[in-house]
């Protein structure tokens, strides 16, 4: 199941990085008899990948991989907007274990450092202590109604508030007009890694131009909604040049292009809010054929 972009699972899935087979072996073996999902990687490389494929709820990483150590990795990790700070991450040594290792280990952003062989029973206390700590940021970040990356709403958070605007226009009855706002950067990977900074440049040129009473969402990494009360679809193009010339002022690293989708409803009976974001999100989709909005260093 996926929430607002973030999966639960009923089992908590645990990736292993180490290159030596047995301790690899055993370490799973410990994991899977306490019914967690292991996932294996051999060098640093495929740790990194494997962890942005799987999206483990901890990892564990050898500091002596073939091709890149422990610590870049997990430094590597901690940069990445999928795994974050909240992954909880241990690092692990079949060798020196003196300070200044586990001084590198939590610099590079680990939750932990554990020597090899592994004191079983101590380990699985750990890691069950971090899992449940993760299991507590998973819950409330499904529960949260804002977007961490820009600080607006996110869906869950948009669809409440479109509650409250809609019922407030059917009261004045006034329609309410819905824009969504596509960015995509020159190239889709780099442009996914960076998604967070586009995100920002957007929201800022966004909350220039919008009203107080206007609801700002984030659908999905790089879309946007805002559902603006009383505004007409002229208003709303006056909107969309403005947030033009702004997102042209903040000329965002690599620069960013946009397409807009527009729609508008009476909130008479039978119509909702949900058929309005949907009209606009189709409108973004059919604006793909046509020529964006560019927005260029």
């Amino acid at each position: 199941m996926s929430t607002d972009g973030h999966t639960v699972r009923s089992v908590q899935r645990i990736l292993i990085a180490n290159d030596q087979e047995w301790t690899a072996r055993s370490l799973e073996s410990i994991l899977a008899a306490e019914g967690y999902e292991v996932i294996r990687a051999f060098t640093g490389n495929q740790a990194f990948e494997r962890a942005l494929d799987s999206q483990p709820d901890l990892i564990v990483l050898d500091t002596q991989l073939p091709d890149i150590s422990g610590p870049e990795v997990c430094r590597r990790l901690r940069a990445h907007p999928a795994i974050g700070w909240a992954v909880p991450i241990i690092l692990t040594t079949a060798g020196s274990n003196g300070r200044s290792r586990m001084l590198e280990a939590m610099e590079a952003g680990a939750w932990d450092f554990a020597t090899q062989p592994f004191d079983g029973p101590m380990l699985l206390a750990r890691i069950r202590t971090y899992l449940k700590a993760k299991a507590v940021y998973d819950a409330a970040r499904a529960e949260s109604t804002l977007d961490q990356g820009t600080g607006i709403y996110n869906r869950r958070g948009l669809a409440r508030r479109l509650t409250e605007v809609w019922a407030d226009a059917r009261r004045r009855r006034e329609p309410v007009t819905c824009l969504v706002i596509s960015a995509n950067a020159p190239e889709i990977a780099p442009a996914l890694d960076r998604a967070d900074t586009i995100a920002s440049a957007v929201v800022r040129a966004l909350r220039a131009c919008v009203r107080g009473s206007d609801a700002m969402g984030r659908l999905s990494p790089l879309d946007f909604a805002v559902m603006a009360p009383s505004l007409d679809r002229d208003g709303a193009l006056l909107v969309l040049d403005r947030f033009q010339n702004h997102l042209h002022a903040i000329r965002a690293e690599g620069g960013i292009s946009v397409r807009a989708g527009i729609a508008t409803i009476e909130p008479v009976e039978g119509a909702n809010a949900d058929q309005l974001l949907q009209r606009a999100a189709t409108a973004v989709d059919w604006a793909a054929t046509e020529r964006p909005l560019a927005v260029n260093e």
